[in-house]
């Protein structure tokens, strides 16, 4: 068959094949864009598999052990995601770590290597030129600057540090380990381990293994003191405790891209080009924008670390579960609500769904936890620990305070003054001499109930803590505490949803 040409030249069955080939690749392309944008339409929603399993009884009521979590297994090493934010890209070593000091500190350390800073109740030293660390020792040997050589010559100079964030409590700081550092030479004088980036050395010891503590002392002063590198440094832990480190195994990797250096282990030396001794502590629970090392990193910035770290999927109340989720934090042994039942069903009947958490075990998973927190929009508990928790509500989430009778210590400090920070609203309800099972041991009229002041004046802080946080539990107004649950319920924005509330 003759075929016919085209006035270019090509023949009408060689355009056709063009045609059909075009045509396919079209449809190929299409098909692949259809693909495509499924893939991201199903990422950027929650499989039914994946949403918070509250499989509520007509009550509304459960149990924290019948809460199934979605899967975190793929959980996201670092914070890749996070906004670099101003002046945080391409900055030098030695710039950073002066941002970890003020003052005449950061002349200090610009002049001769070393400084340290002791103000904020926490102790913290830089050294901004290369170190060898003797890690059978827990000793830091600093190299002088070559512009204060001169004056450093023949004088050996040795500070200890035990690195611990809060300073203030003698009986902690005597468990904490010691870290030398000395202008002295090391011993040892060849390097083990040579390293890129710089140490930070701090201690998992102290009162870890409580909440409050873990995050108080630990992870928020970790964050502080080396968010700035962003994941460029190294952990050296002295106190290494395993079930601390494994608690918090998602948050470490999210700060640091190497593994931690545990010197109980580890008897070699390790070079770095720069160290940091101890962690910066600013106040309870939050981070005072003014003092950090940028002038920028703030509260709502660590609990978008930890929403991105454990994968927490309500940001704000708004987003949250309608009927709205209440979590009860249940203490089993010190300060227990002793008409639960009753205050669970007045709950109830404001229309909230009620989740009881009274298991150590399992409020201690934090990957577990952290998530059915986020799914509520209140929690209700007594002054103690477990109110941490209140990190992992959304933003707009309300954290309510049963603050027993007589001893008032650090009620204000640790929970109703850094929750604003975090972008919460906090309540609290000051029980009645009534409430407390005190009354019924001593009566009204006595001391330890008419007038608690006394029993601290006596007998000192640990008196008042054995009476009224060891020896008190809490038998509840229903009638007083309701309003303040109407009051949440505003805050929430379901005031709506509550037929004759008040």
């Amino acid at each position: 068959m003759v075929q016919k040409e085209t006035r270019f030249g090509k023949t009408e069955k060689g355009r056709g094949g063009r045609l059909v080939l075009f045509a396919t690749q079209t449809l190929c392309a299409f098909f692949l864009f259809s693909l495509l944008y499924t893939e991201l339409t199903f990422k950027g929603t929650s499989t039914p598999s994946q949403q918070l399993k509250l499989d509520i009884v007509v009550t509304g009521r459960q149990i924290l052990s019948d809460w199934k979590p979605y899967d975190i297994s793929n959980a996201v090493k670092k914070d890749v995601s996070a906004p670099v934010k101003k002046n945080d890209r391409n900055q030098s070593l030695q710039f950073l770590l002066t941002r970890l000091l003020g003052g005449e500190d950061r002349k200090k350390l610009d002049l001769t290597g070393f400084a340290c800073d002791n103000s904020f109740s926490s102790v913290i030293c830089v050294a901004s030129n290369p170190v060898k660390i003797d890690m059978s020792k827990i000793q830091v040997h600093l190299q002088p600057s070559q512009s204060n050589l001169t004056l450093t010559a023949g004088i050996n100079s040795t500070t200890v540090v035990r690195p611990y964030a809060m300073q203030e409590s003698p009986y902690v700081m005597n468990y904490i380990t010691p870290v030398t550092i000395t202008t002295a030479e090391p011993a040892r004088r060849t390097c083990d381990h040579n390293h890129q980036h710089p140490a930070v050395i701090f201690s998992s010891g102290g009162y870890t293994g409580n909440l409050f503590h873990e995050f108080n002392e630990n992870i928020i002063p970790l964050f502080i003191t080396t968010r700035l590198f962003r994941s460029r440094v190294h952990f050296v832990v002295v106190d290494h405790k395993p079930s601390f480190l494994q608690k918090y195994r998602r948050v470490f990797p999210r700060l640091s891209d190497h593994e931690i250096i545990n010197p109980a282990v580890d008897s070699s030396v390790h070079c770095f080009p720069a160290a940091v001794i101890g962690l910066k502590f600013h106040k309870f629970l939050g981070i005072n924008t003014s003092e950090n090392p940028q002038n920028f990193y703030s509260m709502p910035d660590f609990r978008q670390l930890i929403r991105q770290t454990y994968k927490l999927k309500t940001k704000t109340v708004f987003d949250a579960q309608n009927p709205p989720v209440l979590l009860l934090i249940s203490r089993q042994r010190t300060r227990k609500f002793l008409n639960q039942a009753e205050m669970v069903k007045m709950m109830e009947q404001l229309g909230f769904r009620v989740i009881i958490a009274s298991n150590d075990k399992e409020m201690s998973n934090v990957e577990k936890f952290s998530r059915v927190i986020n799914s509520c929009s209140v929690m209700v508990g007594a002054h103690g620990a477990g109110l941490a928790n209140e990190i992992f509500l959304p933003d707009g989430g309300v954290m309510i305070q049963v603050r027993p009778l007589g001893f008032q210590y650090g009620t204000d400090a640790f929970y109703s003054e850094p929750g604003p920070g975090m972008g919460l609203r906090y309540l609290e309800y000051l029980i009645e001499p009534a409430e407390s099972s005190l009354a019924e041991v001593y009566g009204l009229d006595h001391p330890v109930v008419a007038d608690t002041a006394s029993v601290a004046a006596k007998g000192g802080y640990a008196a008042a803590r054995e009476i009224y946080l060891n020896k008190q539990d809490l038998r509840i107004n229903l009638n007083r505490f309701r309003e303040t649950l109407v009051e949440a319920l505003g805050f929430i924005g379901r005031h709506k949803d509550v037929a004759n509330a008040r």
